[in-house]
């Protein structure tokens, strides 16, 4: 399998869909999803957000919750018109990057929120639309925390100065069933360490992760910590089934990879995806 790091950005989908072969125009936006929630993962686990889905994504992980999200080509897009209360309207992805902005500030107003969620799928998928999206978010004085596979690094490059906080998976294949390069996914941390985003790495674990993948993994996180006051925090995420995933791993396992996890780098901690077990999106 080729880096998925060289894969190209902004270069349509693999499949044309429905209405033609990605967004119409360099204002326009692929877009699944735009709703207010709480925050289920990581280090703003209870925040509510504006959650912001863009449709298309570059890895398939076993795992995958959001299939409706993964495919790069035009579609049905909801949109929250009332913040939390799941009164969708549907609207044909790709929107104009301005009706994006005016649905999130729709929600913004009406509940207090922490920040918007960029969220895929993807989003460093759509390159050059979602920087413009951010820097209109940012703009407005709307703190935007990116959620990533950690793959793109080019794209990244371009949007960091505009966001606040970034997510960044640490993809394991013995656990997401795809081969992402370790070297690819140490250069994307590096380069969002060095955007100024205060930046954490999440990484899912599961039944038959393999030790000598998770504990490189985890010394990745602590190369790019090395002289830093502030260690990048690590984020263990027990594997919810879904789809092919069919088994979580056991409270024994949890602990044992924490151990694991804890003698290379000194911030480890365990978060479950807390949205589920509170009924949320």
């Amino acid at each position: 399998m080729s880096d998925i790091a060289d894969r190209p950005v902004d270069a349509g989908p693999a499949k044309a869909g429905p209405a033609g072969a990605g967004p119409a125009g360099p204002e326009d936006i692929l877009v699944s999803e735009i709703f207010s929630a709480i925050q289920g993962e990581a280090a703003l686990v209870g925040e509510r957000q504006v959650f912001v889905r863009l449709t298309g994504c570059n890895i398939r992980c076993t795992y995958c919750d959001q299939p409706e999200a993964l495919e790069r080509a035009p579609g049905p897009c909801r949109v929250e018109a009332t913040a939390g209360r799941r009164d969708w309207t549907v609207e044909d992805s790709p929107l104009a990057i301005d009706r994006v902005v005016d649905a999130v500030g729709i929600l913004w107003d009406r509940v207090p929120h922490h920040s918007i969620s960029l969220t895929g799928g993807e989003p460093l998928l759509q390159g050059t639309r979602v920087e413009r999206l951010a820097e209109r978010f940012a703009d407005r004085g709307w703190p935007v925390m990116l959620e990533t596979n950690g793959t793109l690094v080019p794209p990244l490059k371009r949007l960091g100065g505009h966001l606040a906080y970034v997510s960044m998976d640490l993809k394991l294949p013995s656990v997401d069933g795809e081969r992402v390069a370790s070297d690819a996914q140490a250069t994307f941390l590096d380069q969002a360490l060095a955007s100024g985003a205060t930046t954490w790495v999440k990484v899912v674990i599961g039944p038959d992760t393999d030790v000598d993948e998770f504990e490189a993994g985890i010394a990745l996180v602590a190369a790019a910590s090395d002289g830093r006051h502030d260690p990048v925090e690590v984020f263990l995420q027990p594997l919810t089934p879904f789809g092919d995933a069919t088994e979580a791993p056991t409270g024994r396992q949890v602990l044992e990879f924490q151990e694991r996890a804890l003698r290379i780098h000194p911030r480890v901690r365990v978060v479950p995806q807390t949205h589920k077990a509170i009924g949320q999106l």
